[in-house]
């Protein structure tokens, strides 16, 4: 390519203010962690910390939607905020035998148990207690600001940190979450004791993932045996029930939106509920 004759030489296109670390965790698994942060200087209470599952797909979207959006907060509703997205060291933008080990809790039944899962307590501990000090330690941020973000076996972990550790984050977004595994153990489980924590969660969905939406669409992924809507407005009306005083459950579920297309608009809409200022109330839709 050239201009006027004169060559053009093509360099690589770069985010602003971003960065990557290959680590290792403790228990000796490999991740690929990629970060941004704000053009604007840290405001006296420090900046929130929005952590995204499956960064390899997805960061670059919940970056881009930050820096458009965080540049007029008091319209968009969304402050300006560190990105952290948790992937793997590779060039493919799912790792499916990783995933499926981190994301997914222990099974209560051995059926269908042919590939490694049951992860989810290790990674939790990960987040937790190796990545968020991390991070915290770099950006000098408070750990009560932090923002989980997790679609499809990355929404199910999001909700079994609500179960499991519900004040680990201050708010959390689980999109399309595959509550279908392990026969749908974890929506169960809801019914067994309350959460005591004041848990602020968002569930979303895909019109288009529930079978009957789909019934003139070709199969995608297995997913039409699957009644992603009706699980997660199950476990949007469990955790209600069960979220106690001062809990904020959102459920939405987007028109024309399939399991993939779904996570901008998700992400989008997660945003100013993850970022609101403590004790804001916005309107539930």
């Amino acid at each position: 390519m050239s201009t006027c004759g004169e060559p053009v030489l093509p360099t690589p296109v770069q985010l602003p203010n971003t960065e990557r670390w290959d680590i290792r965790s403790r228990s000796g698994r490999p991740y690929r962690i990629f970060l941004a942060w704000p053009d604007t200087p840290m405001p006296r209470d420090g900046w929130d910390a929005v952590y995204l599952l499956d960064g390899n797909a997805w960061f670059g979207t919940l970056v881009d939607s930050l820096r458009m959006r965080a540049r007029r907060p008091e319209v968009t509703g969304v402050r300006p905020a560190v990105a952290i997205g948790i992937g793997y060291p590779t060039d493919d933008v799912v790792d499916v035998p990783r995933r499926l080990y981190d994301f997914t809790p222990l099974r209560t039944s051995e059926a269908g148990n042919d590939r490694e899962t049951g992860g989810a307590e290790t990674f939790l501990d990960f987040l937790t207690g190796e990545l968020a000090p991390m991070v915290e330690a770099r950006f000098h941020l408070s750990g009560q600001r932090r923002a989980l973000f997790g679609h499809s076996l990355g929404g199910l972990f999001v909700l079994h940190a609500v179960l499991t550790r519900p004040s680990a984050f201050a708010a959390y977004a689980a999109a399309s979450p595959s509550l279908w595994f392990d026969d749908r153990a974890l929506v169960r489980a809801w019914g067994a004791a309350p959460i005591s924590h004041a848990v602020r969660l968002m569930i979303a969905v895909g019109a288009l993932e529930q079978p009957s939406a789909r019934s003139a669409l070709p199969a995608e992924g297995g997913l039409e045996d699957r009644a992603m809507v009706a699980n997660a407005r199950a476990a949007a009306e469990a955790l209600r029930r069960r979220g106690g005083t001062g809990a904020d459950i959102r459920f939405h579920v987007f028109e024309d939106e399939n399991h993939a297309s779904v996570v901008p608009v998700a992400l989008g809409r997660a945003l100013p509920f993850l970022l609101a200022p403590p004790g804001a109330t916005r309107c539930t839709v």
